[in-house]
């Protein structure tokens, strides 16, 4: 099976061509997460995350989850996961307080045969060739929970892609289903244990060495020979 322009870097891995439009579906939640995260001002600080920013995480990956649930072939509506939507609930938070039942069955017209389909392209680029989908080496994230949960996010992207539902036409099997719910669960759970005004801290030092206006080298113990004469020299 051909797999498309190849991605490179995190997404090296990822099957960038599949039959499954319904992987696509899923994915797509996970992109606009991660755009929100890289463009969101609390991962330009070193100091954590606020409460507002984690809460809007949460409830992200929340609506991503409902996507998956919503996606998957489950005829005898097996129980795909409660603990991602339990452990989301906010007191007095309505958007995430409210059942997924509602979704939980799958799309009309999966109990039939279906005819196969053709292989499309992912209507992403991973190769760094999309602007708003930078590789690791374009980003410059000052916060450490940024590029842990940005790992994250873009692991779960690379195994959705990798699934045996991407050889389907339609619909994603409970297995597939219930392995992307373990990438949802992780991630939620990093969220709340080290996001949040609770988990925030103070960094006196708030200019890094590669920030610092007058060179890398005027940062204090920084040493180092130079040839325009910037900073001191050994």
């Amino acid at each position: 099976m051909p797999e498309g322009d190849k991605g490179k870097e995190q997404f090296r891995n990822a099957i960038t061509e599949l039959k499954n439009l319904h992987v696509a579906t899923a994915l797509a939640p996970l992109f606009d997460l991660r755009n929100e995260l890289i463009l969101n001002d609390e991962f330009l600080t070193r100091g954590g995350i606020d409460n507002a920013t984690q809460k809007h995480l949460l409830d992200f990956i929340l609506y991503a989850d409902r996507v998956r649930r919503r996606v998957t072939y489950n005829p005898d509506n097996t129980d795909l996961g409660v603990a991602i939507e339990e452990a989301m609930k906010v007191k007095g938070n309505k958007k995430t307080d409210e059942e997924l039942g509602s979704v939980a069955k799958p799309f009309a017209g999966d109990l039939i045969q279906n005819a196969s389909g053709p292989l499309f392209p992912l209507p992403w680029a991973l190769d760094g060739s999309d602007d708003d989908i930078p590789l690791n080496s374009a980003l410059n994230l000052r916060n450490s929970q940024a590029r842990i949960l940005l790992g994250a996010i873009d692991r779960a992207i690379v195994q959705w892609t990798r699934g045996e539902s991407r050889n389907r036409t339609r619909f994603i099997t409970k297995t597939d289903s219930f392995r992307a719910y373990g990438s949802y669960l992780e991630l939620t759970n990093f969220i709340r244990a080290f996001g949040g005004d609770a988990n925030r801290v103070d960094l006196a030092q708030g200019v890094l060495p590669s920030e610092e206006p007058q060179g890398v080298l005027a940062s204090p113990n920084r040493r180092g020979e130079t040839s325009g004469g910037e900073g001191p020299s050994n």
